[in-house]
């Protein structure tokens, strides 16, 4: 568990890291402020996801929650494989790049043929400042 929310504050070495480090890098120089908004609210999720581990691990214990079975082998397994998959995608996510790699360039290549035209759209809300579409 506390891999999860490590890897999704981002931290280096965890599969969310590059994610977060893909999307900023290729975000700031089309939208700069806002990029940096995007980082102080990952910054802000890092430390709101320490304070819950904190608070949900690390706590007091309980008497009914003391009286619960151990956890087996069987059902730690799933936990362990989905671990070694945040730890090995965030060291090595060129497996993971590689794999959706043709589907971003099929996109890619959708908007830059559709760029050229941007059909007019009417705004949500008129008032009596604009002028109405024939």
């Amino acid at each position: 568990m506390i891999l999860g929310v490590m890897a999704s504050a981002g931290i280096p070495g965890m599969v969310g890291f590059i994610a977060e480090f893909l999307v900023f890098r290729g975000s700031f120089p089309i939208f700069p402020v806002q990029t940096l908004l995007c980082l102080i609210g990952s910054g802000l999720t890092a430390v709101y996801f320490l304070l819950m581990v904190n608070r949900v691990f690390f706590g007091r214990l309980t008497p009914e929650l003391s009286q619960l079975p151990k956890v087996f082998w069987s059902e730690r397994m799933p936990a362990i494989a989905l671990a070694l998959l945040i730890v090995i995608l965030g060291i090595v996510p060129n497996w993971a790049i590689r794999w959706s790699e043709p589907q971003v360039a099929v996109l890619l290549a959708a908007t830059e043929d559709n760029i050229s035209y941007i059909p007019p759209t009417k705004p949500l809300l008129e008032n009596s400042m604009t002028k109405p579409y024939n």
